[in-house]
C-alpha cells in the first residue's frame, strides 16, 4: 500500500475531534511515514511551510510515555529539536524537528564508507550518547540502530526516535518490558537486569560491527582491523560488567584505533623524539656522516641525506621512472592495496597472481605472489613491502632458503628478503617496522630498483 493510501486510511479512521485541537490548528499532515503498535508517525507542515515530524500515540496502548518528556529537556546538535506536545483524552502528539538527511542504513548502502569515515560516525555518536548518559538522571536511548541515525548533508550525525528511551533509576533491578531491535539489543533488554548506559554501548558495538562487515553477527571469516575488533568485543560483552563502563572510554578507544589519529599521534611522538635525539647527537653528527653507509654509486643519490630527504627523493624517483603519482601523499598510511597496486601497475605483475590467496601449506610458493590473504584496507608493514619488492625483481632470491640455519618459523622467504635488503642497503632511511607511510613504501621500492640497476 502506498503512503498516500495509508495516510488516507489513517485520516479516515479518525475524526477531526480525535486530534488535539491546537495541533490541528497549527499543522497540516503531509505524509504518513509509519504506523505500528499504536504509533503513527507523520510528516507535518506548519502554516509557514516549515516541516516537522509528529508522533501520534494512542493513549489506550501508550499509558506511560517517556520519550515525550525526555525530549522536552534535551538540547544538542546531534538530537532533533523538540517543538511541542499536544494531547487530548485519546491521543498524545509529540512534534519535533524534521532532520534533513539519510538514515545510516541507506547512507552506508549508497556510500563505500572507509574505515576512517566509519570511526568518525561512531565518534560523533559517542558525543551524543555522552550528552545523554551524563545527564542527571542518565537518559538511555535503548534502540541504537542504523535506522535511528540520520546523516545530514554536511556529514554530521543525528540520533532520533526516543519512543522507548528511559531515565535510568538506580533503585530498579530490571526493566519490565522488552523493547528495541533484537539484533542490536543486549541481554538485559530481555529482562535479565535493568538497562543502563552500557545497554547503549552494547548496541553501539553491534552497530560498529555492522558498518565494518555488513552483518550484526560475528563472522570469523571476515577480518576486522584488530584495534576495532577489540572495541567491538569489549562493547558487546554478555554481562554489562564486561563492557566499557562509560561511552567516553569507547570514544577514546576509537580515537586510538583510527589510523588518522594514529598518524597524528605518531607524528607528534616522532617530533618529540627528533628534538631529543637532535640535542643528543648534534655533537657527533660529523662522525655519523663519516660512518654512514650508502649502497648507491656516486651521482645516483647523494651519500648523506636526512630520512625526510630520502623519502622525497624516492617519491620523485618513482614518479620520473614510472610516471606514477600514487606516492604523492607520502605521509598517508600505506595499505596492502597500495602495495598490490604498485606490483601490478609499476612492475607489470598479473593481477590474479598478485591477488591470489593460497590456503594450503606451504603458503610461500610459485603460484602466489603474496603468502598472506590480507584485505586491501589493512595497514602494511616494512617486511612485507621488502619481500614484495625483492620478489618482483628476482623471485629466485626469496625462493632460495639454503642460507637459513633451520626451516622453522613462518614465511622463510620473508626472512631471506629482509636479510638481502639489510645487506644491500634497501632499508636505508626506513626506521620503523610497522604502519609504514606511502613515502616509506616509495623509499623501499626505489632503493630496491637502484640495487638491481647496478
Amino acid at each position: 500500500m502506498k503512503n498516500d493510501d495509508i495516510l488516507n486510511e489513517i485520516l479516515e479512521s479518525y475524526s477531526d475531534t480525535d486530534y488535539p485541537e491546537e495541533f490541528s490548528s497549527e499543522f497540516d499532515i503531509m505524509e504518513c511515514l509509519s504506523e505500528q503498535n499504536g504509533i503513527c508517525t507523520f510528516l507535518v507542515r506548519d502554516h509557514k511551510g516549515v516541516g516537522y515530524i509528529a508522533k501520534c500515540f494512542d493513549k489506550s496502548l501508550w499509558k506511560n510515555l517517556t520519550g515525550n518528556d525526555i525530549l522536552t529537556n534535551l538540547s544538542h546538535k546531534g538530537l532533533p529539536g523538540y517543538s511541542g506536545t499536544y494531547e487530548n483524552d485519546s491521543m498524545t502528539i509529540a512534534v519535533r524537528e524534521y532532520v534533513e538527511g539519510d538514515s545510516l542504513d541507506r547512507y552506508a548502502t549508497e556510500h563505500n564508507l572507509s574505515q576512517e569515515e566509519i570511526v568518525d560516525i561512531c565518534i560523533q555518536l559517542c558525543d551524543i550518547l555522552a550528552y545523554l548518559h551524563h545527564r542527571e538522571p542518565p537518559v538511555i536511548h535503548r534502540d541504537i540502530k542504523p535506522q535511528n541515525i540520520i546523516i545530514r548533508p554536511d556529514g554530521s550525525v543525528v540520533l532520533i526516535d526516543f519512543d522507548i528511551a528511559r531515565l535510568h533509576k538506580q533503585e530498579n533491578d530490571t526493566d519490565t518490558v522488552f523493547f528495541g531491535t533484537r539484533s542490536y539489543a543486549p541481554p538485559e533488554q530481555y529482562g535479565f537486569s535493568q538497562t543502563d548506559e552500557r545497554t547503549d554501548i552494547y548496541s553501539m558495538g553491534i552497530l560498529l560491527r555492522w558498518l565494518l562487515t555488513g552483518s550484526t553477527r560475528e563472522n570469523s571469516n571476515i577480518k576486522v582491523y584488530a584495534p576495532l575488533a577489540k572495541i567491538i568485543k569489549k562493547c558487546t560483552g554478555f554481562s554489562p560488567k564486561d563492557r566499557f563502563s562509560d561511552v567516553d572510554q569507547v570514544r577514546k578507544a576509537l580515537l586510538r584505533a583510527n589510523p588518522r589519529s594514529q598518524r597524528i599521534r605518531m607524528s607528534f611522538l616522532a617530533i618529540c623524539m627528533a628534538a631529543v635525539v637532535g640535542l643528543l647527537v648534534y655533537g657527533g653528527i660529523r662522525i655519523y656522516r663519516y660512518i654512514t653507509y650508502t649502497p648507491f654509486t656516486e651521482g645516483a643519490i647523494p651519500a648523506y641525506m636526512t630520512d625526510e630527504e630520502r623519502v622525497k627523493d624516492a617519491v620523485s624517483y618513482m614518479k620520473n621512472k614510472y610516471g606514477t603519482d600514487m606516492f604523492d601523499n607520502d605521509s598517508d598510511i600505506a595499505h596492502v592495496g597500495d602495495l598490490r597496486r604498485a606490483m601490478i601497475e609499476l612492475y607489470g605483475l598479473d593481477r590474479d597472481y598478485v591477488y591470489g590467496i593460497n590456503t594450503d601449506m606451504p603458503q610461500e610458493n610459485d603460484a602466489y605472489f603474496l603468502p598472506w590473504g590480507w584485505e586491501d584496507e589493512q595497514n602494511i608493514d616494512r617486511d612485507p613491502i621488502i619481500y614484495a619488492a625483492v620478489k618482483a625483481h628476482d623471485a629466485s632470491i626469496v625462493a632460495d632458503w639454503s642460507s637459513l640455519k633451520d626451516d622453522n618459523g613462518f614465511y622463510p622467504g620473508v626472512r631471506i628478503a629482509v636479510a638481502f635488503a639489510e645487506k644491500h642497503g634497501i632499508t636505508e632511511g626506513v626506521n620503523k617496522p610497522l604502519d609504514l607511510t606511502l613515502g616509506d613504501m616509495a623509499l623501499i621500492l626505489a632503493n630496491t630498483d637502484r640495487v638491481f640497476e647496478k
